[in-house]
């Protein structure tokens, strides 16, 4: 469902972007562009869902994209179940995810933002032995001027724990950070 969601998302992006009429030919200057960012920056607050129940995260502009909270369950099940994965999942303190950004297009009054792919990890502790998870993200932002609300969609490209690689080609794993708004 989440893959659907996240796929839905760009598509409705990419047509926000190419449905613009022949007859508003406006250019975008440097100018406008810098104003779009800048009207982008700051703290926003929003909601992914982890096992059916909304959890807060919160995701910052600036130089970067910071984006904090993101739950890890959906990556811990890929290589624990029952008791290792809730002692995994006590134990998890993943750091925030930073991201710098790699494109941005303008239409209108949304702002659609693609982060660079950036690697995420974090330790994990089952038994006595420590696990190193790392995941590449992807992250794409659309931002509307006129509602000031922030999408995100954010996919796990790959995902590795300890020398172990989950397989992502059938059951993806992605989340989507639906009308957030500034803090």
């Amino acid at each position: 469902m989440k893959k659907i969601t996240a796929f839905i998302l760009m598509v409705l992006c990419l047509t926000a972007f190419n449905s613009c009429s022949v007859d508003s030919k406006q250019e975008v200057t440097v100018d406008d562009a810098k104003q779009a960012y800048n009207d982008m920056k700051g703290t926003w607050r929003g909601k992914v869902t982890d096992e059916n129940v909304p959890v807060e995260v919160t995701m910052t502009f600036g130089n970067e994209f910071t984006l904090s909270n993101l739950p890890v369950t959906p990556l811990l099940k890929r290589f624990f179940s029952g008791e290792k994965l809730d002692e995994a999942l006590k134990t998890a303190h993943p750091a925030n995810f930073v991201a710098p950004t790699l494109e941005m297009m303008i239409s209108g009054d949304q702002v659609f933002v693609q982060m660079e792919p950036t690697d995420w990890s974090f330790t994990v502790t089952v038994g006595d032995e420590d696990y190193q998870v790392n995941a590449l993200l992807h992250v794409v932002t659309l931002y509307s001027n006129n509602y000031k609300t922030l999408s995100a969609s954010i996919t796990v490209q790959e995902l590795t724990c300890e020398g172990t690689t989950a397989d992502l080609t059938t059951n993806g794993i992605s989340y989507l950070v639906d009308s957030a708004t500034r803090n």
